[in-house]
């Protein structure tokens, strides 16, 4: 099950690299809003861009038109009803075989003058219409004052001139693991190339139900059309609308200079040798109660092993009070479902990133982070520290060195994503870590306090839900990590789910339960709340006390 989770995320890998260079195009904005962008050029077919505006109108959609030279001579009528229609006009660039910043400039400054003048509109936006990119085109519209934008996506390929129906153009274009598109991310439309000229308005309507829409939280008992609160949905708009909500835009990566010194990689809270390992192992390792001598704790001391903690709560937790946490990594389609969920029930959870794949969504777990929650690491690659072969004989899953740059990695990445987020006073980057699969071993968790690392965190319950069979199955297995048998809160119970495409009930069979919690009384011994784990796992808790 875990190759399959890691399988999905492999094909996750969009690009986001032009973020690190502001003058690059963007393929992707830097943002947290729940938004999908759609982009659109070729204007040569009356037809199609009439049927693609329908379309737009009927579905509510908003997207960035780009008017070249050529469509100012031939196509002014289009202009005239893609203006018509409220969508954003932005500049066609077509900079030839051997663009010169003289030659480019004039381009942009004739196409952006004529817009104004005949058309009433003042173009903010830029995208080159073919040809390898150019600083000398960078520069231009920069000096402009344009944002310069490419795509995600190309949703019009060569191969496909002549297709003859929506699924051909949809299996070119999304492989079966891509569940959803995600915030940001820019889709680019051709609407002068498809021999059938009404094709590529439906595959933009199979786009919006299958891409985006599915990000919607949607449930028998709460759907966004009859209730107002669901905020869930992701909206289709243009480069400008999503430029303009500066207080969802960020810097990718971002600036050291922003990250608190406490937080920086590289710092060590907790440096270990053979002399301390016992002592500051012991006190910071919370433990889960299937995890022992015999299943996944390998190369410890028997005296350590048998110390180790093996309760899977926060000691310090008040009464009646758990903890949620999620591992791995998904897709929007997921995550953004348990992100409505924890809106709206108003509680905390930690998510423990596998980074590997993650850069390429960083929106994703900017998101998860400014809505509150803490970001701990689940290494880069997923490994664990150790495991038995089919012999029984116990393997390091990497020599030592390796394992450290695995886990120094992906606190890098983390800490380039999220490490400036700070709200409600709490920063949301942690130096916390959940263990694949939970095994432990005693280089791997020196590698881990090594490089940084303060607590490693199992957890009471892992509720196993990439495997559930069913809504109520999984129901039950998160409240038998919350309750005891007596029906009582487990006081510091930590609770392990996941955010991965495979844990395909988790968001509503969470909701199930805080539902039911917040229709209890408060005297009730069965109502819980929920805790963040970084308020209690601080410098000087100790898991033997």
């Amino acid at each position: 099950m875990k190759k399959l989770i890691l399988l999905c995320l492999f094909c996750l890998c969009i690009g986001f690299s032009s973020l690190s260079k502001a003058e690059k195009a963007l393929s992707i904005i830097p943002t947290t809003k729940q938004a999908v962008i759609f982009t659109f050029g070729g204007l040569q077919n009356a037809q199609t861009v009439a049927d693609v505006l329908q379309r737009m109108d009927e579905e509510k959609l908003r997207g960035t038109f780009f008017v070249t030279e050529r469509d100012l001579r031939e196509n002014q009528g289009t202009i005239r009803m893609i203006k018509g229609h409220g969508q954003e006009i932005g500049i066609g660039l077509r900079p030839g075989d051997a663009p010169t910043r003289e030659a480019v400039k004039g381009q942009l400054e004739r196409i952006k003058t004529r817009l104004q003048k005949e058309y009433g509109v003042t173009p903010t936006v830029v995208r080159q219409m073919y040809g390898p990119s150019s600083p000398i085109i960078e520069d231009a519209a920069r000096e402009m004052d344009l944002t310069l934008v490419g795509q995600t996506r190309n949703v019009v390929l060569t191969r496909l001139k002549d297709a003859a129906s929506t699924d051909e153009i949809m299996n070119a274009v999304f492989k079966k693991w891509d569940l959803s598109l995600g915030r940001g991310q820019i889709l680019y439309f051709r609407l002068d190339f498809l021999s059938d000229p009404t094709l590529i308005g439906k595959v933009m309507t199979r786009i919006h139900k299958e891409k985006v829409d599915t990000n919607t939280y949607r449930t028998f008992q709460d759907q966004p059309e009859a209730n107002p609160r669901n905020d869930s949905a992701y909206q289709v708009l243009s480069v400008s609308d999503v430029l303009s909500d500066t207080a969802k835009r960020w810097t990718y990566p971002v600036p050291k200079d922003r990250i608190p010194e406490a937080l920086q990689p590289g710092t060590i809270a907790y440096p270990v040798d053979r002399r301390n390992f016992s002592k500051v192992f012991l006190s910071h390792y919370i433990g889960a109660p299937q995890v022992d001598d015999k299943d996944r704790m390998y190369g410890l001391d028997q005296d350590v092993i048998r110390k180790a903690d093996k309760s899977g709560v926060i000691k310090t937790a008040p009464e009646r009070t758990i903890f949620l946490t999620f591992d791995d990594w998904g897709t929007d389609n997921t995550i953004n479902q348990l992100l409505y969920v924890l809106r709206k029930h108003n509680v905390p959870a930690t998510f423990f990133i596998i980074t590997r794949y993650m850069p390429s969504n960083p929106n994703l777990l900017r998101a998860i982070a400014e809505e509150g929650h803490i970001i701990g690491s689940h290494t880069d690659l997923h490994a664990a520290m150790a495991f038995r072969d089919k012999k029984g004989k116990i393997v390091e899953s990497q020599d030592p060195e390796a394992y450290a740059e695995n886990v120094a990695e992906a606190y890098r990445k983390l800490a380039e994503t999220v490490g400036d987020v700070k709200i409600g006073g709490r920063y949301s980057l942690s130096r916390l870590f959940r263990p694949p699969t939970l095994a432990i071993s005693e280089n791997g968790a020196k590698a881990l306090f090594n490089t940084g690392y303060t607590y490693l965190v199992s957890g009471y319950e892992s509720t196993e839900d990439y495997a559930a069979h069913s809504l109520s199955q999984l129901v039950g297995a998160i409240k038998a990590g919350i309750y005891t048998p007596q029906q009582t809160v487990r006081k510091g119970s930590i609770i392990i789910m996941h955010m991965s495409g495979t844990a395909r009930f988790t968001p509503q069979a969470l909701d199930i339960v805080l539902t039911q919690n917040e229709l209890l009384r408060e005297d009730d011994p069965r109502k819980f709340k929920v805790g963040y784990l970084t308020d209690y796992l601080v410098p000087g808790y100790d898991q033997m006390k």
